[in-house]
């Protein structure tokens, strides 16, 4: 008889850790699931968005919402692959040209600007003035002198922008 009440409370136990185990495994691919749909994660590897993001900073991104506003900051690859944050200038419909050191953005200086330094043109960059399309967005560094942007590689889509930084 004390041998039956050893193995059952044996089994209870067996069976709780099954349970618990169980539950653990659950959270963690549920967990899995949130951040592999809902968050991304990046390391900076230029400048182009100095004081506030540096090279070598490390930042998660929220993959929801492809909609974006003037003066969002959002998550993009780079055309060398890696990824930058960049800052919303234009979105669809808009156009941005680029001369004497000024963007224009539908033929108005940029207003409330996060840039101290000269928005030049680059020799390989787009034609100008540039127009933008249904889900086109135009990102430029806050870093002008030295930020890889839309002035370099054109409007981005929607559907190339990673999503918004969430610090």
């Amino acid at each position: 008889m004390a041998e039956n009440q050893i193995k059952s409370g044996y089994d209870r136990e067996h069976r709780g850790a099954i349970r618990r185990f169980r539950v653990l495994l659950g959270l963690a691919v549920l967990l899995a699931v949130i951040f592999g749909l809902l968050i991304g994660f990046a390391i900076l590897r230029d400048d182009g968005m100095r004081p506030d993001y540096k090279s070598g900073s490390f930042v998660a991104y929220l993959r929801v919402g492809r909609s974006f506003r003037r003066g969002d900051t959002v998550c993009l690859r780079l055309p060398d692959g890696n990824a930058a944050v960049r800052r919303v200038v234009a979105v669809e419909g808009d156009s941005v040209d680029v001369r004497d050191g000024i963007a224009y953005i539908n033929g108005l200086a940029e207003r409330g600007s996060y840039s101290f330094t000269r928005t030049d043109r680059r020799e390989d960059g787009p034609i100008y003035p540039v127009i933008l399309r249904a889900g086109e967005y135009f990102v430029l560094g806050d870093s002008r002198e030295t930020a890889v942007d839309s002035r370099s590689f054109g409007p981005v889509r929607a559907d190339e922008l990673l999503g918004r930084p969430l610090f």
